[in-house]
């Protein structure tokens, strides 16, 4: 039994990674072992679960219906092992958590506070990044869940779907404004549009941002492209020095810092910060109660 756990444990991370070197190396062992149980296990099933490729290997088709079941076995596997050990009544461990960056600049800080307390048992490790790779890594099984930006269908419509393969749990919305420096012709403005900053150049975050990429489709609307002038992970310090306008999150804009003035946005712009974890995998006793805790938290938070 353990030896059949061990070959899907192998298959699951190499499916993960795309790559077997990658995922020998995550697991800890030789190359040449993992590609030796992964062919066992293929000569048991009699199909091919992966094609070899030079840079790597993709999952045959054969291969993604056994991932599926690959993924439950395991979690079942694991969900016992922690029951007989007790973490479920008496949760610790340790979770690696991603989140945005503008969350770890605002209201991250004060949630791991109180979570320590209520829950001192459970070490949270942060990744911070944008949206994209957040994702992308919680796919990969490096992270246990993401705090991250969900996609609205249009402005009208606040059905948040999340990308195929995830499950995700809106948390909170957050405005969007218009961040200019203190000496900005524009600052005098009680609101602005933004079709009307086409010729303004922009501090934008980095690419795989969801407010960048809100802005670019918001821009695109209008009719135009815009003018990204620099890019970094905090635009406000660049704004307020001069060097472009931003739109941010109005927490992040209103938070201590670099001086700036804030313009509401004319039609208003919101994103949706959500938690999300993987479809299918296994979310140990200390996830589970990291993400109730920040729904209560998060949720609760807004609403006043």
């Amino acid at each position: 039994m353990y030896g059949e756990l061990r070959q899907l444990a192998y298959f699951v991370e190499a499916a993960r990674l795309k790559n077997f070197t990658k995922a020998a190396e995550r697991l800890r062992i030789a190359q040449p072992a993992l590609s030796q149980q992964i062919g066992k296990l293929e000569q048991e099933l009699g199909i091919k679960l992966f094609k070899r490729t030079g840079r790597g290997v993709t999952i045959t088709g054969a291969g993604e219906q056994f991932y599926i079941g690959a993924e439950k076995t395991l979690a079942e596997a694991q969900m016992a092992k922690d029951s007989v050990k007790g973490f479920i009544n008496s949760p610790h461990g340790k979770l690696m958590v991603g989140a945005l960056e503008s969350l770890v600049q605002t209201r991250l800080p004060s949630l791991l506070v109180a979570f320590g307390k209520e829950y001192p048992g459970i070490k949270v490790f942060i990744r911070e990044n944008t949206t994209e790779p957040l994702l992308e890594a919680l796919k990969k099984g490096e992270l246990d869940l993401a705090l991250a930006h969900t996609e609205v269908n249009d402005s009208s419509n606040i059905d948040l779907v999340p990308p195929k393969g995830f499950y995700s749990k809106p948390l909170y919305q957050d405005e969007l404004v218009l961040a200019v420096a203190k000496g900005h012709p524009l600052k005098e403005r009680k609101t602005i549009s933004i079709k009307e900053l086409r010729e303004e150049p922009f501090v934008s975050f980095k690419e795989g941002s969801g407010i960048r990429s809100q802005l670019l489709a918001t821009c695109n609307r209008e009719g135009f492209e815009p003018l990204i002038a620099y890019e970094c992970a905090s635009p406000r310090t660049l704004v307020a020095e001069g060097l472009g306008v931003s739109v941010l999150p109005r927490l992040m804009a209103e938070s201590p810092g670099p001086s700036i003035s804030i313009l509401p946005l004319d039609p208003p712009l919101s994103r949706w910060v959500s938690v999300f974890y993987f479809e299918g995998r296994y979310l140990s006793p200390c996830a589970k109660v990291f993400l109730r805790f920040v729904e209560r938290y998060l949720i609760s938070e807004n609403e006043f």
